[in-house]
């Protein structure tokens, strides 16, 4: 993708933000996670694959800061991009997810969607 954007070809995945000098958001390499569950806190879904200016505008929809973890996954013809926070405990992770209004949370360590 777009070099000056900071991020390229983006795989479904969790990511670290970074902010740039100039205030772009930059993406680090997938997390990879052996355990516990992801849960979206919030999040933008576009119709279609978004390209690297897609995903900046859709985390500076969010107020994205520095550090921040965000998923991003395509599915059924929709980009999903969501800040994510991790949770060891599969009640907990439920609990969460059940507050912030979300349909699933992320199994880590089975790599599979726990549907609510």
């Amino acid at each position: 993708m777009e070099p000056e954007s900071g991020i390229q070809e983006m795989k479904d995945g969790t990511y670290i933000v970074r902010i740039s000098e100039d205030g772009t958001p930059n993406l680090s390499e997938p997390l990879a996670m052996s355990s516990g569950y992801w849960v979206s806190t919030e999040g933008v879904s576009v119709h279609g694959k978004l390209d690297a200016r897609g995903i900046v505008d859709a985390m500076e929809l969010m107020d994205i800061h520095e550090g921040a973890v965000v998923g991003i996954w395509e599915e059924g013809g929709i980009t999903y991009v969501d800040k994510s926070v991790h949770i060891k405990d599969r009640g907990q992770a439920l609990a969460a997810a059940e507050v912030f209004n979300q349909l699933a949370i992320y199994d880590c360590g089975r790599s599979e969607v726990i549907e609510i």
